[in-house]
């Protein structure tokens, strides 16, 4: 494996990107594209942010079994898990919330309106083809929930003619098949991908519930082009994620419900207009994200249904005024409807926004501002403004300020008997300094940050009483949060082999209380060393998460914290041919003890066995 430190030359960012081999140069600058900054393909160069990417080439070496997996390897991205890589799990980004990380498919804004968050175990990290995952705030570029940052997910692409096939078998009876295909038809061509695993997991969970938690997916994915002259494009994509898990649900007062079915989509379609400066696309797209929760074996539980449609409508375009200065803007329509008995289920969500990019010798400037309406909520406008200076051809500064927001979900407003309408969207303030250096065989950054956080929503109690006399209790925007923090990328190669390190330094405090945020690691670590040699590459990937808070889970009045824990993972392939491979991946190799949600348990020590089939 080969970590690529990509550097946006003028914004002092190293995206972060992974290479097919130990041994493969680091590409050109100027081939480096990305999306997600500023909505257009736009060479590393353009960036004004921090901008990590993953390939499929490093995916494949990974062999991650859910989304997490791969992301947990980015400098600045903490992982929950309840449970194994079919449970249900949460990120955070430079200590921000979960719920406060946009997450994207192919341009589709995904995740549950009702609940606030994304269910990353039922996306299949088979389907991937590239994640670029994007820093700070952007909610000036893309809107609500964009405070931490954005993590946009691209499905597999395939040429005409192109296929592939794999299978696996691992712990706890874990079975995998996977195969894909490009089709051409004239100046275009569709990928189709699909993959199906099961497992039957293991107890996840210290309660009374003794029993294994497995789980099973599906994953579908369709994208592709047609090129209908020199200046016209038609694009679309589609996926759907199906399948089921278990989980346990002792409560109490007796047992809950303890599986869930899930049946998510997107479909999204889009035409592209581009001349010489002017680049105008118009997309439309429609998500689901179904979730209900029941208990097989007691009916009389009932099932909780959690469904969000979106409707989506985006106008995004680009104008080249000169070499120098680029301008781009758009408008973002959605309309969000949720099932259930909410007072409210439905909402419009209405966004502007335009960007000005200036290069002035060795100076490169931005400006972003947006407008957002979203119904039955106060408005909101969000910045982001930032300034880079080349200082040689070495090193590399960049200073930005920008502003986000995260608009309340339908459980926060409406939920029956506990909603809060009065609620407004929580905001943040960030200011970011970033230092690059880019050498022969040395490149890294060093990102400084701080982020104050407002309205949060937190439950609490209304000051009423209920007919039994007990407190009323209903979320509102009573908490504040301020973060700083260190964040540090290194990748040195030396005799074919590859190192690269990763360092969080997060100080996420209560605004009132000055206590660490519950979920919170001060340090996190990661080291990856990589080798390549003949057909064998060798991936090693050490990972360290510093004690976290959990809260007063004893409720004695005393913070309890988990324990800090050591990760180490390995992945060996071996190419029989150009097109057949074999690759043995363990995971937890020390079968280190790890709990990043209390009570909840990780696997232990796991191991695979993979074969693959590639014609391209």
């Amino acid at each position: 494996m080969s970590f690529k430190l990509r550097l946006s030359v003028l914004t002092i960012a190293i995206c972060q990107s992974f290479s097919a081999a130990a041994t493969a140069p680091a590409n050109p600058v100027d081939e480096i594209i990305t999306v997600t900054g500023d909505r257009f393909d736009s060479s590393a160069d353009q960036q004004l942010t921090v901008i990590n990417t993953i390939e499929r080439e490093e995916i494949v070496r990974l062999n991650p079994k859910s989304v997490v997996d791969v992301l947990e390897t980015l400098p600045g991205v903490s992982v929950t898990r309840n449970g194994g890589a079919g449970q249900s799990a949460s990120i955070s980004m430079r200590g921000t919330n979960s719920s406060h990380v946009l997450v994207l498919v192919d341009g589709v804004r995904i995740g549950s309106a009702t609940l606030g968050a994304v269910s990353f175990n039922a996306l299949t990290p088979e389907n991937i083809e590239r994640i670029e995952v994007v820093k700070g705030p952007r909610a000036a570029v893309w809107g609500s929930d964009a405070i931490g940052g954005v993590i946009q997910i691209f499905t597999r692409k395939l040429e005409g003619g192109e296929w592939f096939a794999s299978a696996e078998y691992g712990s706890d009876e874990y079975m995998r098949g996977s195969a894909g295909v490009g089709i051409s038809h004239g100046d275009g061509h569709t990928s189709i991908s699909i993959n199906r695993e099961k497992s039957d997991g293991y107890d996840i969970k210290n309660d009374a519930e003794d029993d294994d938690d497995g789980y099973d997916r599906l994953g579908v994915s369709v994208n592709g082009l047609q090129n209908l002259s020199e200046q016209w494009q038609l694009t679309w994509a589609g996926q759907l994620e199906s399948g089921n898990y278990e989980y346990d649900n002792m409560g109490y007062y007796g047992p809950g419900v303890n599986e869930a079915d899930y049946d998510n989509y997107l479909v999204n379609v889009a035409a592209q207009y581009q001349s010489k400066k002017l680049t105008s696309k118009l997309a439309v797209g429609q998500s689901r994200d179904k979730n209900e929760n029941f208990r097989a074996d007691d009916p009389s539980l009932g099932i909780n249904l959690y469904e969000t449609t979106r409707d989506q409508v985006n106008w995004s375009n680009r104008y080249a005024a000169s070499d120098d200065l680029t301008f781009i803007g758009g408008v973002d329509w959605s309309n969000e409807s949720i099932e259930g008995n909410y007072a409210v289920d439905e909402r419009d969500l209405l966004g502007i926004y335009g960007l000005a990019r200036y290069q002035m010798g060795k100076f490169l400037m931005e400006g972003v501002i947006r407008y957002d309406d979203v119904e039955n909520i106060d408005s909101e406008t969000s910045y982001n403004t930032s300034l880079a200076y080349q200082l040689n051809e070495q090193w590399r500064i960049t200073a930005s300020a920008g502003s986000g927001f995260k608009a309340p979900s339908f459980n926060d407003l409406y939920w029956p008997g506990s909603g809060n309408p009065e609620l407004v969207s929580e905001t943040s303030e960030n200011l970011d300094l970033t230092l690059n250096y880019s050498g022969d065989n040395l490149r890294g950054y060093l990102s400084i940050y701080q982020n104050k956080i407002d309205n949060l929503i937190q439950w609490a109690p209304t000051g009423e009483k209920d007919d039994y006399g007990y407190d009323i209790w209903k979320p509102a925007n009573i908490k504040d949060a301020e973060i700083t923090g260190v964040e540090l990328s290194l990748n040195y190669s030396t005799w074919d082999i590859e190192h690269q390190l990763g360092y969080s330094y997060i100080d996420a405090v209560d605004g009132e209380s000055d206590e660490q945020l519950v979920g919170r690691s001060e340090h996190e670590f990661d080291y990856a060393i990589s080798y390549a040699w003949s057909e064998f590459d060798l991936l090693v990937n050490y990972h360290y998460q510093g004690e976290r808070n959990a809260g007063d889970y004893n409720y004695d009045g005393v913070t309890d914290y988990l324990d800090a824990y050591h990760q180490i993972d390995m992945s060996i392939g071996y190419k029989l041919t150009e097109a057949w491979q074999l690759r043995l991946k363990a995971n937890n190799l020390l079968d280190e003890e790890i709990i990043s949600d209390r009570n909840y348990f990780s696997p232990g020590r796991q191991l695979f066995l993979s074969v693959s089939y590639q014609a391209f």
